[in-house]
């Protein structure tokens, strides 16, 4: 999910992209995740808007390259966008030490509900292992709803043939 939704979006959006480059720096999306191999850090050392930023500059000062630096910090950041839907990221470690949640939701009756709450960092592991699966959720599938969208506005031509 956080390799491939990104990956799609950057695709549609900026078709002439040099394929190679936008899937090589993909794997950046994952780098977040390292933390959780970091006793008691997962989801907010490298869950923090920091941490995009920082990883990006040195991207950048290695490369010296802006669209690199950009492209870099659109999927650290995307990475960080999807888990404040499933679980919540503590954003701005380590000034504010709570985890961030934002939870989207449509009724059936076509309500749209935003709700940002937090949490204490101490709590991180049992909060997500209460939670369920959130490949399924209503945000998983809105943002499944969204890439489909964008892939038939991308492909229209190929799939609306005459």
């Amino acid at each position: 999910m956080h390799f491939l939704i990104p990956l799609l979006i950057l695709l549609v959006v900026y078709p002439r992209i040099d394929k190679k480059l936008a899937i090589g720096l993909a794997l950046l999306t994952l780098v977040p995740d390292f933390d959780y191999f970091i006793a008691f850090t997962h989801r907010y050392l490298f869950h923090s808007l920091f941490f995009p930023i920082v990883l990006s500059s040195i991207i950048y000062f290695f490369n010296k390259n802006i669209k690199v630096f950009w492209i870099s910090l659109y999927y650290l950041m995307s990475h960080l966008i999807l888990d404040l839907a499933t679980g919540g990221v503590a954003l701005f470690w380590p000034i504010y030490q709570r985890l961030i949640e934002i939870d989207i939701s449509l009724t059936t009756n076509f309500l749209f509900t935003f709700n940002i709450t937090t949490s204490p960092l101490k709590t991180i592991e049992d909060y997500m292992t209460s939670q369920p699966s959130y490949l399924f959720t209503k945000v998983g599938i809105l943002i499944i709803f969204i890439v489909i969208t964008l892939l038939i506005i991308k492909y229209k031509k190929q799939i609306f043939k005459k």
